[in-house]
C-alpha cells in the first residue's frame, strides 16, 4: 500500500450485522407483531378446549384438536394467498405500504376475538390474526436482498431470525403466566396493545422505503416456470418437512399439557405454564445459534449441510415429543427432562433457517424478488395446507402418538429427498 492511499476503513458493528434504517424497520415489525402472536397462539388449543368443557362437550381435547386442524389448514391456505398478495404489494407500492398492510388482518382479528367469545368467531379471528408473516415476509425479503450487500445476507436473516425468536422466546412464558393468573383476555388486551405500537414504529422508521420507480410485471407463471433447479428441489423437500411438521406443530402445546395432567397427575394450571416454559426454552435455543452459524455459513462453500440439518431436525421433532418423555420416565428420570431435550431439538433446528432464506434471497433476478419469494412461499403453504386436517383426522383414528410419528417419517422422507437430490445435482452440474 502507497503512503498516500488511506487504510481501509473499519467495518461497524451494524454493517457487520447486516443493519441499516430498512432492516431496523423491518425488525420492529417483526418484534412487535410477533410477540402480540405469541403471547396468546400457542393457547389457542387450550382456550378451544376449555370452552368445550364449558359447553359440557364429551371428549374436549379431541374436539380442541380437530378445531386446531381446521384452523390450521385454514391458515395455511390463506396464508399461500397472502404471501403471493404480500409479494405484489411489495413489489408494487414498495416494502413500506406492505410492512403497513401486514397489520390490518392482526387488529381485525383482536377485535373480533374481544367482542365475539364464540368457537367459530375465535377461529375466524385467529386466522386473521395469524396472517400478517405472510404478508409482510416478500417485504423483508425484499429489503435484505436490496439494501444488504450479499456477502452479509445471511447475518441479515440471522439477525431478523433473532428478532423474531426473542417474542417467541418472551411471549409464551408471559401468555402461560398471564393465562394461569388472570384469563385469556389479559393475553388479547397485551397483544392488541403491540399491534398499534408496531404500526407506529413503522411508520417512523420506514419513511424512506418507497417503491421502485417502473416496477416490471413479470406474470407468476413466468416467475415459476423459470425458478431455478436448486431453488426448485429446495421447494419440493420443504414441501414433505412442512407436511411432517404440521403434524406436531399446532397440536404440541395440547399434547403436551394432556399427558402431564393425564398421565403425570400435574394440575392444568402448572401444566399450562410448564408449556409456556417449554416454548421459551425452545425459542432460547434457536436465538443462541443464530449469529455464530450465520457467519459460518458466510464462509462455508454451500449452505446445503445446514439446510440440510434443519430438514432432519424438523423431523425428529415429534418423533422425540414421543418417544423421549416416555423413555425418561421408564429410566426413573423426571417426564419433564424429556419435554425440555426434545423443546431444545425443536429449538436447534433453526440451525439451516438463515442460509436457506439467503439461497432465495440470492437464487431471484432483483426485478422480481419480491413477487418470486411470495409466489415460492404461497406454493410452499398451498401444498401442505391439508397436513392438519390429516393429522386431527389421524388423532381420533389412532391417536396422537403415532400420528406425531407418522409426522416424523414424512419429515425423514423430506430430509433424504433433499440430501440425494442436490447431491445428484451437484455432480449433474460439475
Amino acid at each position: 500500500m502507497s503512503d498516500t492511499e488511506p487504510p481501509p476503513a473499519k467495518e461497524s458493528l451494524a454493517q457487520w450485522l447486516g443493519l441499516n434504517r430498512a432492516t431496523l424497520a423491518v425488525l420492529a415489525v417483526i418484534g412487535c407483531l410477533g410477540l402480540s402472536e405469541e403471547i396468546w397462539s400457542n393457547f389457542l388449543s387450550l382456550y378451544l378446549k376449555d370452552r368445550a368443557k364449558a359447553e359440557h362437550v364429551q371428549g374436549a381435547v379431541l374436539q380442541a384438536a380437530q378445531y386446531m386442524g381446521y384452523i390450521a389448514f385454514a391458515k395455511n391456505l390463506l396464508e399461500g394467498c397472502g404471501y403471493i398478495i404480500g409479494g405484489t404489494i411489495a413489489h408494487r407500492m414498495g416494502p413500506r405500504v406492505a410492512l403497513a398492510v401486514s397489520a390490518a388482518p392482526m387488529a381485525v382479528g383482536f377485535t373480533l376475538m374481544l367482542l365475539i367469545p364464540d368457537p367459530l368467531a375465535i377461529a375466524f379471528a385467529a386466522l386473521l390474526m395469524t396472517n400478517w408473516e405472510p404478508l409482510s415476509v416478500p417485504a423483508t425479503f425484499e429489503v435484505v436482498g436490496s439494501e444488504v450487500p450479499k456477502n452479509r445476507r445471511t447475518i441479515a436473516f440471522a439477525v431478523q431470525s433473532i428478532q423474531k425468536r426473542v417474542p417467541k422466546m418472551v411471549g409464551p412464558i408471559l401468555g402461560g403466566l398471564a393465562l394461569g393468573a388472570i384469563g385469556y383476555w389479559l393475553n388479547l388486551a397485551l397483544a392488541f396493545g403491540l399491534v398499534g405500537l408496531s404500526v407506529i414504529i413503522q411508520l417512523l422508521l420506514t419513511k424512506k422505503m418507497r417503491p421502485k420507480a417502473d416496477p416490471v410485471h413479470v406474470p407468476l407463471g413466468k416467475i415459476m416456470r423459470e425458478m431455478p433447479r436448486e431453488l426448485r428441489l429446495l421447494l419440493s423437500a420443504e414441501i414433505l418437512i412442512r407436511w411432517g411438521d404440521w403434524f406436531a406443530r399446532d397440536f404440541a402445546v395440547l399434547y403436551v399439557v394432556n399427558l402431564l395432567t393425564q398421565e403425570w397427575g400435574w394440575s392444568e394450571k402448572a401444566a399450562t405454564e410448564t408449556s409456556g416454559l417449554l416454548l421459551g426454552i425452545m425459542a432460547f435455543t434457536a436465538l443462541a445459534t443464530y449469529v455464530p452459524i450465520a457467519k459460518w455459513v458466510d464462509r462455508s462453500p454451500s449452505p446445503r449441510p445446514f439446510i440440510g440439518t434443519t430438514f432432519l431436525l424438523f423431523s425428529l421433532f415429534p418423533i422425540c415429543l414421543v418417544l423421549l418423555p416416555k423413555l425418561c420416565a421408564r429410566a426413573g428420570l423426571p417426564v419433564l427432562l424429556g419435554l425440555v431435550l426434545t423443546y431444545v431439538i425443536n429449538g436447534l433446528r433453526e440451525l439451516g433457517e438463515p442460509a436457506r432464506k439467503a439461497l432465495i434471497s440470492t437464487g431471484f433476478p432483483p426485478e422480481v424478488r419480491a413477487r418470486a419469494i411470495g409466489l415460492y412461499w404461497g406454493l410452499r403453504s398451498f401444498a401442505f395446507c391439508p397436513a392438519p386436517i390429516v393429522a386431527a383426522l389421524l388423532w381420533r383414528w389412532i391417536g396422537p402418538d403415532y400420528t406425531f410419528l407418522i409426522g416424523g417419517s414424512i419429515g425423514l422422507l423430506g430430509t433424504l429427498w433433499y440430501a440425494v437430490s442436490t447431491r445428484l445435482s451437484s455432480k449433474a452440474a460439475a
